[in-house]
């Protein structure tokens, strides 16, 4: 009997549809379990600091992978 591990469609899709950033796609994950962490517990004082967290790590991150990916293209040529 073969071993394989076991992952869930929906985080099959994440890793297939977008890039192979695992920070991004745990980002992307974490969203909407987020979301249904505050529609369940309520909107506190721990999860107001946990999604204000989330957001500045997601603007944080997004911001400092477009200043290090974003270089000169390789289709422009300068003497």
């Amino acid at each position: 009997m073969s071993r394989r591990r076991y992952r869930s469609r929906l985080l099959t899709w994440i890793v297939n549809a977008g890039p192979s950033d695992t920070v991004l796609n745990l980002y992307l994950v974490l969203g909407p379990l987020l979301i249904v962490l505050v529609t369940v517990v309520g909107r506190t004082a721990a999860t107001t600091i946990i999604v204000a967290g989330y957001v500045v790590g997601f603007v944080g991150y997004t911001i400092y992978n477009a200043l290090t990916t974003t270089g000169r293209p390789d289709w422009i040529r300068h003497p």
